[in-house]
């Protein structure tokens, strides 16, 4: 066995996902267990408030660094606990971290987590800082994930799409014949939750329960469609400093609608502009989605109508494919680690625009097997 654990925490700031992976000798992999520790409200208060400029920004990078390694290293240890395993079993740690930033156009993205304290606290070594080679050698930085979904989800003679949609929605296009590509579509469930946050005190509209009571208001929506992200081509990536508040504020007529249409609206700007990217592409396929916008009803019932008015055959959660559509980001990470303490490069070239493939990854020994 070849033991590694990845960690993912999402711009939704849902919480942290931490799945035990085995890399058998054959080249396979499978997930072991999964585990999954939430952030309180006040553990999002404190990262949300980094995702934009504010008063004493350095300290409180620093409390979410050490809060996100403490946090990581409580869901490991209880893993471990759980099944009996020792420290020393597993190979490594491979840590996403916090993002809080993403500005590639200026040459670096912000992924928090103190993670020689993770190592410490664990006794793991911890592989972290996956996008910085990326934008180094001119890419994007990110998705970082559409090499492994070429790795787990690729079929002969199957066109297909992997849509993740987390705060942030992504796709990767798998069409049999050319390299796999990858990139940000735009907002996935960040202005929903931000609406949800700011308006009913709630994390989310659950189920998309909200915004099934609204009507989607098109020329509000076709403001928001006209932002230049939305045409702009691969490779691409964004964050949560294009799509806030700013964006939501840019059309007035956003506040004189009911609360229930601005949640409509917002849900099918997110569905309609999954299928608008899908379409860059140029070539239909079947669309499998994952990530925490599986869970939106709504959400997932506007894909539907959209894909079919696209031409796109089939729709369906990744779960359609024996994968979890919770874990499969996690999972996407364990996998980045073992790839870097093997010292393999990553092809995202056609994915991120990056000029070479890398070895991506910062390594933290543990002070426990130095």
């Amino acid at each position: 066995m070849s033991l590694f654990i990845g960690l993912m925490s999402g711009t939704s700031v849902d919480g942290i996902d931490c799945v035990l992976v085995d890399f058998a000798q054959d080249g396979k992999s499978r997930i072991i267990a999964t585990k999954t520790v939430q952030w309180t409200v006040a553990e999002k208060n404190k990262i949300n408030r980094l995702c934009s400029s504010g008063k004493d920004e350095l300290h409180l990078a620093g409390e979410v660094g050490n809060l996100y390694a403490y946090k990581a290293a409580n869901v490991v240890n209880s893993m471990l606990a759980l099944l009996k395993l020792h420290p020393f079993e597993i190979e490594a740690i491979a840590s996403h971290g916090q993002t809080v930033r993403h500005e590639p156009q200026n040459g670096f993205t912000i992924q928090l987590g103190n993670h020689a304290l993770l190592a410490a606290l664990t006794g793991i070594d911890v592989i972290c800082d996956f996008r910085s080679m990326d934008i180094a050698l001119g890419g994007q930085g990110a998705p970082l994930v559409p090499a492994f979904h070429k790795e787990i989800c690729q079929a002969p003679n199957k066109y297909r799409y992997i849509v993740n949609i987390g705060g942030i929605a992504n796709v990767t296009a798998l069409i049999p014949g050319s390299p796999v590509l990858g990139f940000d579509t735009g907002p996935g469930n960040t202005l929903i939750d931000l609406l949800a946050r700011s308006n009913l005190n709630m994390p989310c509209d659950a189920g998309g329960e909200i915004a099934r009571k609204g009507k989607i208001n098109e020329p509000l929506l076709s403001v928001y469609l006209n932002h230049p992200y939305f045409k702009k081509l691969p490779p691409k990536s964004t964050g949560r400093e294009v799509f806030n508040n700013t964006f939501i504020d840019a059309c007035q007529l956003f506040h004189s609608i009911p609360l229930e249409d601005r949640f409509a609206t917002l849900t099918e700007l997110t569905a309609r502009t999954i299928i608008m990217g899908i379409d860059l592409v140029g070539v239909k396929g079947e669309i499998f989605i994952c990530g925490g916008g599986v869970h939106n009803d709504f959400l997932m019932e506007r894909l539907r109508v959209n894909a079919k008015a696209a031409s796109y055959p089939a729709i369906a959660s990744i779960e359609v494919l024996g994968i979890d559509p919770d874990f499969l980001e996690a999972y996407a990470f364990a996998w980045l680690g073992y790839k870097f303490m093997r010292r393999e490069k990553i092809d995202l070239c056609p994915i991120t625009g990056a000029k070479q493939a890398g070895i991506l990854g910062c390594h933290y020994p543990t002070p426990h097997k130095m």
